[in-house]
């Protein structure tokens, strides 16, 4: 079965990667509005299904509690970021409450200091939410299964997953389909992508050639972790739960996607909200998978298995 989901996620990819040279844009938009509420609400279904990969049976609340109360301080989405993936990490290494404590008081005394650096603030507050989430932690569970499968396909398939983006850098550069007004309309959201990693906030994001190509990138990250996440259900079987819960997913799907396109600033609000809360309960998990690929890349060949990502069941 892995073989085959591999052959088909380089497809995907293939796929994605042509979307992403002809439009854009577009896809970006579409892939966020469509496949990307089917995504949270069914991760968030299973990772509550697997206690969010935490060693405490609430350990989870602990990290949700940052979003609120950041918002009561008024503090940043960096901060909200910084703070909910340290905790994170905190409740995943330690074990008894003394020490958590301390390590979060360190925590928030190391924040005011890393949190002063504009780009720490700039990889916390607009990389680690957007593309280190969809193109560097879908890497990772990407490597973690070619680690543990050891089949050929796997590491093509990873391979795939990194040329694409280059290719898409380097190939058909001259090439500028016409932006949709409907895109130009609703770009506004990931925008701020665009001029931050440009340098530059007043180009014109629609017809600069770096930002077409870096546009081209975001829609194929965007677009393949989506993908890959409803390429896996027969493997982690995501879709296994009761006839009430489906259905209530799949109801708020469709009120999802229909606000979208009904009250776009409305529906993209509720949508980053979704994304957001997604991203910080999977933190437990992006870790768990950085501390399994490294186990077994150091682990001798006949224990690997037992140090792989799999003995956690992380999704790859």
């Amino acid at each position: 079965m892995n073989q085959k989901i591999n052959y088909y996620n380089i497809l995907a990819m293939l796929a994605s990667a042509c979307l992403a040279l002809v439009i854009p844009f577009e896809l970006v938009l579409l892939s966020y509005a469509i496949l990307g509420p089917a995504h949270y609400l069914t991760e968030i279904s299973w990772l509550n299904e697997r206690q969010y990969f935490t060693l405490k049976k609430y350990d989870y609340l602990t990290i949700a509690i940052i979003i609120p109360l950041c918002l009561l301080l008024g503090r940043s989405y960096a901060d909200l970021i910084y703070y909910s993936f340290g905790l994170s990490f905190i409740l995943l290494a330690l074990k008894t409450s003394v020490n958590r404590l301390l390590a979060f008081i360190i925590l928030v005394i190391a924040g005011y200091f890393l949190l002063s650096n504009n780009l720490l603030r700039t990889i916390f507050g607009l990389y680690v939410p957007t593309l280190i989430h969809v193109y560097i932690f879908t890497g990772a569970f990407i490597l973690s299964g070619a680690l543990k499968d050891k089949l050929i396909s796997g590491y093509v398939a990873l391979f795939m997953f990194i040329l694409c983006p280059v290719l898409l850098c380097v190939l058909f550069t001259n090439y500028h389909p016409a932006t949709t007004a409907w895109a130009m309309g609703n770009y506004g959201y990931f925008r701020n992508l665009n001029t931050t990693t440009l340098r530059s906030q007043g180009v014109n994001i629609y017809t600069n050639t770096a930002s077409i190509v870096l546009t081209r990138v975001i829609a194929f990250a965007y677009t393949y972790h989506y993908i890959n996440w409803f390429s896996k259900t027969r493997i982690i079987k995501w879709h296994r739960v009761t006839t009430k819960r489906a259905f209530i997913i799949g109801l708020l799907w469709a009120v999802s996607v229909g606000l979208y396109f009904y009250n776009y600033r409305l529906g993209i609000k509720w949508l980053f909200i979704l994304s957001l809360i997604h991203v910080i309960l999977e933190f437990p998990l992006n870790q768990l998978s950085f501390k399994g690929i490294a186990m077994a890349l150091l682990s001798e060949p006949g224990k690997s298995e037992k140090t792989s990502i799999a003995s956690h069941s992380i999704p790859q």
